[in-house]
Parts: structure tokens; C-alpha cells; sequence
């Protein structure tokens, strides 16, 4: 018993650290946070943190893995239902809604995400998180448009447009993100639509040929 409640208060303590990591590293950026910023915020000493975290690129890792445990499961509740029914505007709309809403719901996943470029600590951890997105999103493309080929490339070139765009689509006043999140789908529709083809529900079965009439000799 005595273990057990031990080993949950230490996931307690390892939650409030990650809660609180999450907010120092989305309001002072993954480089600009430190361990102490996180300790303070989270009302603990820094040695209670080292006790967790040996530093702060395994605090970053640690909300890594749980962003990408998090990003599965918003991908596949955008693929729920028939994709092939839907449009290229929808299916960006239900490919992209999702992510927007789980990085409102994730502070700290555009100092990983967008970060990452500058910090190379944390690059292969979001280099796992940006392939694991781009290989899902592969397959909702062979999914909806019906053909057997590789838009892992596709997929990868989305993934660079998302990561750029996506400042403009949650940043400023609720107009502004409105206005970014538009251009944002815009620019997805416009570089995969000639790509993508049309889709199995905009083809048009070859139609039947119609018998040739008789009519009776005179």
C-alpha cells in the first residue's frame, strides 16, 4: 500500500510538472524556458524536479510523447466516417480542424513543433511527431482518392505547410485567426488538388452505350 501511494503521488507530481511545463514553454518559447521557470511554476524546488526530469529536453520529450499519443487520436476521429464522400474542401476541413483544436488545447505544442528548427536538442523527437502526421495523412489520401500510389511526399510537403501557416491560424484577435485558418485550408486545397485528382465522388462512370434502335423494313 505504502508503494502504491508513493508511486501515486509521484505521478501526481510528474502531471503538475508537465502542466506546468506546458505553460512556461508556451509563454517563453522552448528556448527561452528553463528549469527553474518550470519549477517555479509548477511551486516546487528545482531538486524536486531533477528527482522527475534530468533536464529540460526530457521535459519537452515527455509532452512530445504525449502530444503524439494526443495527435493519433485526433487523426483518427477525423478519419471516422466515409472519406471518399466527401469533397477536397471537406476533407481538408475535417483533416484540419482537428489538429487546430488540439493545438488550442496544447499550449506548448507550437514552441515543440514550430521551435524545433531552432533548437536541434528536440529536433528528432519532432522529427518522430511530423513523420507519424505525415504517414497518417498518406493514407487518408490514398483513402479518398481511391488510388494505390505514395503521397508520402504529398503528405510531407502538407505537414511543412501546416507547421508554417500555423501561427497565422492561432495567433491575434479571434478575426485574424478566423482570416489565417482560411488561407490556411486555401493553400492545402490549391497544392493538393492537382495532385489528389478528383476523387472516387467526383468521377463519372463511363457511361453505357445506348442500343442502336430497329426499326421495321417498309
Amino acid at each position: 500500500m505504502k508503494d502504491r501511494r508513493r508511486q501515486e503521488r509521484g505521478k501526481q507530481r510528474s502531471e503538475q510538472l508537465l502542466a506546468a511545463a506546458e505553460r512556461v514553454f508556451a509563454s517563453a518559447g522552448y528556448a527561452g524556458a528553463t528549469t527553474n521557470h518550470i519549477a517555479d511554476e509548477a511551486g516546487v524546488s528545482p531538486g524536486t524536479l531533477y528527482q522527475f526530469f534530468p533536464n529540460k529536453q526530457a521535459i519537452a520529450e515527455a509532452l512530445a510523447a504525449r502530444y503524439a499519443d494526443r495527435l493519433a487520436a485526433a487523426h483518427e476521429r477525423a478519419r471516422m466516417g466515409g472519406l471518399e464522400r466527401l469533397s477536397l474542401t471537406a476533407l481538408v476541413d475535417r483533416m484540419v480542424d482537428p489538429f487546430l483544436e488540439f493545438h488550442r488545447e496544447a499550449p506548448a505544442f507550437g514552441a515543440l513543433f514550430v521551435e524545433s528548427q531552432v533548437s536541434p536538442e528536440l529536433a528528432g523527437r519532432v522529427a518522430e511527431l511530423s513523420q507519424g502526421f505525415a504517414g497518417r495523412l498518406s493514407a487518408v489520401f490514398r483513402e479518398w482518392s481511391g488510388r494505390r500510389i505514395d503521397f508520402l511526399p504529398t503528405a510531407e510537403v502538407c505537414v511543412h505547410l501546416f507547421k508554417g501557416l500555423l501561427p497565422l491560424a492561432v495567433e491575434g484577435s479571434a478575426a485574424e485567426q478566423r482570416r489565417g485558418v482560411k488561407e490556411l485550408k486555401a493553400v492545402m486545397v490549391r497544392y493538393t488538388e492537382p495532385i489528389l485528382g478528383p476523387g472516387k465522388t467526383k468521377r463519372t462512370p463511363n457511361p453505357k452505350p445506348r442500343p442502336t434502335p430497329q426499326h421495321d423494313a417498309a
